[in-house]
């Protein structure tokens, strides 16, 4: 479905808004297929009185919430309206067989294509950790100390993937030369007019082998955009992490329709040709902030 002109124009040339999910979907053979997914309490970007705040959720929370530099053990991983399994309506969970490959989309907003001083190359990190048995007070700290095996931590969940934020294609629509090069190299059109869509971006993710058919499979997308120690402005660097949590129905055949886009659905049909050495690039994460 079309993103009409009027709200697209709303985004164009935007620098530097926040990201999270937007929307999980299948990849099968290379390409996006079946009916896409929706984090939990999911608002899209053209529901009415939809605001940043709603689907933004960053740690440490920032003044006048707190004045924290560091995380710490008091931060909960999943914003208020996201600690539950709970699906807006219009807004369904995933389904995806065990060792399925997902991918989970969101804008990137300028943090590829504006890059900042002080902050890491590639956008920073996302970490994406899975669990059958998700906490509504998960803590980002604990969290954090899970790792690839599912030993790590609690042993509740595991690790994932670790992998950029810049997925290597994706670009906000602005005039600076990393979009410009960009939209020529991966132009993303209008399949019905030929317009230029601005292309999400995706983090990769096989669904383990092992996680049982009829099970729900809890998804933390972590973002890691931290500003690096010596930058000008906090000497000592700070902590950055949004977040995103979603619930994966874990099922043999996924059920068929039509793919329930959003109104502002980005057009590309394709998956990252490297997705699947995306979804296995795995490293643990280094906890910083006070235990």
């Amino acid at each position: 479905m079309r993103w009409p002109s009027i709200v697209l124009a709303t985004f164009v040339g935007q620098s530097l808004s926040h990201s999270w999910n937007e929307q999980l979907t299948v990849i099968k053979d290379g390409r996006f297929t079946g009916r896409n997914g929706y984090p939990r309490g999911y608002v899209a970007r053209t529901d009415p009185g939809f605001r940043d705040p709603m689907m933004t959720h960053l740690l440490p929370p920032p003044p006048p919430m707190s004045n924290r530099t560091r995380i710490d053990k008091t931060d909960f991983l999943c914003a208020y309206t996201q600690r539950t399994r709970n699906q807006t309506a219009n807004y369904p969970r995933l389904q995806a067989p065990p060792g399925s490959y997902i991918a989970i989309k969101y804008l990137e907003n300028g943090h590829v294509t504006l890059p900042q001083p002080g902050k890491p190359p590639g956008g920073g990190t996302v970490y994406v950790f899975g669990t059958l048995s998700p906490n509504e007070n998960e803590k980002l700290r604990d969290v954090l100390q899970w790792t690839t095996d599912g030993k790590g931590g609690d042993g509740r969940g595991k690790l994932l993937a670790a992998e950029n934020f810049d997925d290597g294609r994706c670009y906000q629509l602005n005039n600076e030369s990393i979009s410009l090069s960009r939209r020529k190299d991966f132009p993303n059109l209008f399949p019905e007019t030929g317009e230029l869509h601005e292309q999400w971006c995706e983090t990769d993710v096989m669904i383990p082998t092992d996680i049982p058919v009829s099970s729900t499979y809890s998804i933390y997308w972590v973002w890691d955009w931290p500003t690096i120690p010596g930058d000008s402005a906090v000497a000592q660097g700070k902590d950055e992490y949004y977040t995103t949590c979603s619930d994966i129905d874990i099922v043999v055949n996924p059920a068929a329709g039509p793919p329930n886009p959003l109104t502002q659905q980005d057009p590309q049909t394709a998956a990252v040709p490297d997705f699947k050495a995306r979804a296995t690039s795995k490293a643990n994460c280094k906890v910083t902030g006070d235990i």
